[in-house]
């Protein structure tokens, strides 16, 4: 069963040492940065993700009221994303171990997270996320789970550059 956990002296090693594919390599920041980055963005929340007892991944998210106007993220400037007057969760990041990979715990992990989410945040209309358009595995993933596409593509600057920009797709699963 999967479930989710702070990240604790008893599990930090372990998260920073998940590691993806090296075809993934590039398509998400390793967690240690993600864990650095909700230190200075204090409203990040990330969780270990565990299958049962075995510590399989990583993921980073933020609860956005709305109306919250927020200092994002190296790149990312200062916006409201626009809601339609709802609250929703912003799902950042979510890793999985290249050991558990093609067993089906990415599905069921993306599948969990939702739910959790509206646990945690009843008021929240809907989950968004963002993948690089030439993330096909990942597009086919979130079609499946019901993320559509909003058409919109955002262009964000790539973390550590001064030049470099990523352009993503937005998703959106609605409850």
């Amino acid at each position: 069963m999967i479930r989710f956990e702070m990240v604790t002296p008893d599990n930090f090693e372990g998260v920073i040492g998940l590691k993806l594919r090296e075809d993934q390599i590039g398509f998400l920041e390793n967690n240690l940065y993600s864990l650095a980055e909700s230190k200075v963005f204090d409203y990040l929340e990330p969780r270990a993700i565990y299958n049962d007892e075995e510590l399989i991944g990583f993921m980073l998210y933020y609860f956005q009221p709305y109306g919250v106007v927020r200092q994002m993220g190296p790149g990312e400037g200062s916006h409201e994303i626009h809601s339609d007057g709802q609250d929703y969760i912003y799902f950042k990041r979510l890793m999985l171990d290249e050991n558990f990979q093609g067993q089906g715990l990415g599905r069921a992990s993306m599948e969990a997270a939702a739910k959790y989410f509206k646990e945690e945040y009843p008021s929240i209309a809907f989950v968004e996320l963002m993948h690089y358009l030439d993330n096909d595995t990942g597009s086919r993933l979130y079609e499946s789970l019901g993320y559509k596409s909003t058409g919109e593509v955002r262009r964000t600057l790539r973390p550590g550059a001064e030049n470099e920009y990523d352009e993503e797709l937005v998703r959106r699963y609605y409850y």
